[in-house]
């Protein structure tokens, strides 16, 4: 208890409050850590045991992983704040992202010999494109690489979520970032897929771009009405998502089932476990709810991660360890934010109400 007029004791600053600190400070890194992160080091994708091998070579990849997956995140919250929209902006800048990275830079959209692709590579290949491996990764990266990351990182700083962080030339330096990474990887892949391909696909983004734009901001928002479910179910809910767009064109091509049958379930999934969050997230109070579902949209993938990585899996045991400590601490900050605006609701008494001279007595 403190006496009137005294000031409340500040605990010294720790090692792990410093490094919270210096994030809040410089939130762009940490978007940058979020992106490519969780979709490139967590999964797997990037293996770690190019750094043993050679560390010039895995530093030179992070370089250009960074200088693509960060502006594109980092473009897109942008977007989202200047235009003041919701979700479904994010999702359709997330496609028009996806193409850009694994369409005109990677060519993995088109390419049926490159090496992520397998099988998916010849099943479902038609008219120079790998529609199933397309539409999977194009619903990963929109959700994964682009939504996850800003969603932690509002969680991780709820403060600075409607902050801008690209005023005056830093957004023309992160354009200038992008277009010349995006040049860098075209010629290290070094894959020409044809104009009438190259066209069509920058006609896509364009597309993808505008209606970003002029989509309802309320179009993909939470029903603050309804009852959350509990964080259990949100966590399990958010962990079907990575496996059922992963696995559903694998299993296709192994029982050799028409394409366009996992194309149409992986959509439909996808809408349904989006619907079904956000009708059972309930008020936007329930922090830990919606951590609770980036948390399971997460394990799943780090999961994935340890099992890809198995040769060099102490390395990626310290990546998943710190991004475990990551979501404990949000989970931690958020969970205890809830209960303090649960205990401010239940109240009788509000910050502006006087207390009666019964009301002042000590129990």
């Amino acid at each position: 208890m403190y006496e009137v007029g005294a000031k409340p004791s500040i605990p010294a600053p720790t090692r792990r409050s410093g490094v919270v600190a210096y994030l809040r400070r410089h939130p762009v890194f940490c978007l940058l850590l979020l992106s490519p992160g969780i979709p490139e080091y967590l999964s797997g994708s990037s293996s770690f045991a190019i750094l043993t091998l050679n560390p010039i070579l895995f530093f030179l990849f992070v370089g250009l992983n960074v200088g693509l997956y960060g502006p594109g995140v980092i473009l897109i919250r942008e977007a989202m704040i200047r235009w003041k929209k919701g979700w479904a902006t994010v999702f359709l800048l997330g496609f028009a992202y996806a193409i850009v990275e694994e369409g005109l830079d990677l060519s993995t959209f088109f390419n049926s010999k490159a090496g992520p692709v397998g099988i998916l590579g010849v099943y479902g290949h038609w008219l120079g494109v790998n529609w199933v491996w397309t539409v999977g990764l194009m619903l990963f990266h929109s959700s994964i690489s682009i939504a996850l990351p800003i969603l932690l990182h509002r969680f991780a700083f709820p403060a600075l979520k409607a902050q801008s962080f690209l005023a005056g030339k830093k957004l023309y330096s992160c354009l200038t970032i992008l277009f010349f990474d995006s040049i860098a990887l075209f010629t290290i892949v070094n894959y020409w897929a044809g104009p009438e391909i190259i066209i069509g696909s920058a006609i896509s983004v364009l597309a993808f771009i505008y209606a970003a734009k002029k989509v309802p901001a309320n179009l993909l928002t939470a029903d603050l009405t309804r009852q959350p479910r509990s964080t259990r179910k949100l966590a399990l809910l958010g962990a079907v998502f990575f496996p059922s767009t992963f696995l559903i064109g694998g299993v296709s091509a192994g029982v050799n089932i028409p394409p366009m049958i996992p194309m149409i379930l992986e959509v439909l999934f996808t809408y349904l476990i989006i619907r079904t969050a956000f009708r059972s997230l309930g008020p936007s109070d329930n922090l830990a709810g919606r951590v609770s579902l980036a948390i399971g949209l997460v394990v799943p993938i780090m999961v994935f991660g340890l099992i890809a990585s198995i040769t060099t899996a102490p390395l990626i045991l310290i990546a998943d360890i710190s991004f475990g400590l990551f979501l404990r601490r949000t989970w931690k900050n958020n969970s205890r934010q809830h209960l303090v605006s649960l205990a401010r609701s239940l109240s009788p008494l509000t910050p502006n109400t006087p207390l009666t001279s019964e009301q002042n007595r000590p129990a």
